[in-house]
């Protein structure tokens, strides 16, 4: 597995992007597929990895966010023909190489089976709850009946400063474009 950093919006690498975005994430999670992938070239904070497995095939996305004082992993997606082979997790260990930051995610409260695995996936490659009520972030989204935990990578500085850049960088940094 290899993380290949993406500059545009055209690379053939990422063909099927617009497919697993929107098979990954409900809509009220998501921006407009044209306008995220528009941001790969707009947007200097973001970086945008397409995850290629040993045969050099595209197999899923990483979208990251340089916050300064830590990094925001907005997606982490796999195609569902290439899920279970350690791709996910090689990706994270990756991300987490790149840099000193810690990494920070959101996820949704463990309601059901689906949301109790991606939460075990993140603490089983070395992340922890965080917070499980981010007031910043709860507050700030869009739909009323959204309700996030943090999680982290490693301990936070300033949790809330974390909070708030996510806030003012990312979320009003993807309605701007």
């Amino acid at each position: 597995m290899k993380l290949v950093k993406i500059t545009s919006s055209s690379d053939p690498r990422i063909s099927r992007v617009p497919e697993l975005y929107e098979e990954a994430y409900p809509i009220e999670e998501r921006t407009e597929t044209k306008r995220l992938l528009q941001m790969i070239e707009d947007c200097p904070q973001m970086t945008f990895n397409a995850i290629m497995d040993d045969n050099d095939e595209f197999s899923g996305m990483a979208v990251i966010w340089d916050l300064g004082i830590c990094r925001y992993l907005l997606y982490l997606a796999i195609l569902n023909e290439k899920r279970n082979l350690g791709l996910g997790e090689a990706a994270l260990k990756a991300l987490k190489d790149e840099s000193d930051l810690p990494i920070i995610l959101e996820v949704e409260l463990p309601s059901d089976n689906l949301k109790q695995r991606r939460i075990g996936f993140y603490m089983r490659n070395g992340f922890h709850i965080e917070t499980e009520n981010p007031t910043i972030l709860n507050s700030s989204h869009t739909y009323e009946d959204c309700f996030l935990m943090l999680m982290s990578s490693a301990e936070l500085p300033d949790c809330e400063e974390c909070q708030r850049r996510v806030v003012d960088i990312v979320y009003r940094g993807m309605h701007e474009y």
